[in-house]
């Protein structure tokens, strides 16, 4: 819809961006930091499990991520030109969102597949230190993705809703909050000592994560709101419009309120073989609500155009 503010821009609901880029979004991010966090315990020497489920399912999820960006090309046969066309900008964020992303699941894979008893015959299986190596590169590899996925869209200047330096911050703390929670559907079917205890722990530290997240967003939305028209618009339609449902339904309700309740008011409370099942939900809970986060996100992107005084 096309509206002439009294301010003299243009304001247009952006169309171009849509499911599979919010998909693509939330898939990057959360992949990135299962493995980050994964990584984060194996350097603390717990379970070797944990951390070949963990970066196995963020190679699957950012593979998955970058599969949904390909779909969503005019013409996905064409996307080999991001890093092989003879005009090729070195300098732009699609180049640089590619690297990153083809740098850490190459590096994730190296580190991972010596894990796998279908690999021990790779050259650097028995090589700690070179294994080591491949996990720290794909560790700092997978946070620039991480922040790639709110750097990518907060470079719009002209959609003044993502133009702002805490919208990569709110991405990242997202990222982080999905990425515990995957992990705690990984290993709360896990029936082996201790794995019960790193559930627990992961789960909690994904409460304290929703938090900082809760109050990060709400800032975020009041400062915005006070913003360009066009960041007004778009707060208008996060909190009163046709985006409203899915804003406080799905992000602050399915995804942070709920789960926070469950983890503080039951979960770390809860015996053993009833944890087990409450932390699944409120783990599926907030993965609900960080793929929402990013479709409202993307949705609620208002093109601010000037036009003639």
């Amino acid at each position: 819809m096309l509206i002439l503010n009294p301010q003299h821009y243009y304001l247009i609901e952006q169309p171009w961006w849509e499911i599979l880029i919010a998909l693509y979004l939330f898939l990057g991010g959360l992949g990135s930091m299962v493995y980050a966090v994964s990584f984060y315990y194996w350097r603390k020497g717990i379970t070797q499990k944990m951390v070949v489920r963990g970066s196995i399912a963020g190679i699957l999820a950012v593979s998955v991520g970058i599969l949904m960006l390909v779909l969503d090309l005019g013409h996905p046969e064409r996307f080999y030109l991001v890093l092989l066309s003879p005009r090729l900008n070195f300098g732009s964020w699609i180049f640089i969102g590619s690297s990153v992303l083809s740098a850490f699941m190459l590096f994730a894979i190296l580190f991972v597949a010596p894990m796998l008893k279908w690999f021990k015959w790779l050259p650097w299986a028995e090589n700690k230190k070179a294994i080591k190596f491949f996990g720290w590169v794909a560790f700092l590899f997978a946070i620039c993705v991480a922040a790639y996925t709110g750097i990518l869209i907060g470079i719009v200047y002209n959609v003044p809703f993502w133009n702002a330096p805490a919208l990569p911050v709110i991405f990242m703390i997202s990222a982080l909050s999905t990425g515990l929670a995957t992990l705690v559907l990984l290993l709360a079917p896990i029936r082996e000592e201790g794995v019960e205890k790193i559930t627990r722990t992961l789960a909690k530290s994904d409460g304290f994560v929703m938090l900082v997240e809760l109050i990060v967003l709400g800032l975020y939305l009041i400062i915005r709101s006070y913003g360009p028209v066009g960041a007004i618009e778009a707060i208008h339609l996060i909190l009163k419009g046709w985006l409203a449902p899915y804003f406080v339904g799905g992000v602050l309700l399915t995804g942070l309120a709920i789960p926070l309740l469950l983890i503080f008011g039951y979960e770390i409370r809860a015996k053993e073989e009833k944890v087990r099942y409450v932390a699944m939900l409120s783990a599926i809970l907030v993965l609900v609500g960080g793929a929402m986060l990013r479709y409202v996100v993307l949705e609620a992107g208002v093109l601010q155009i000037p036009c003639c005084p």
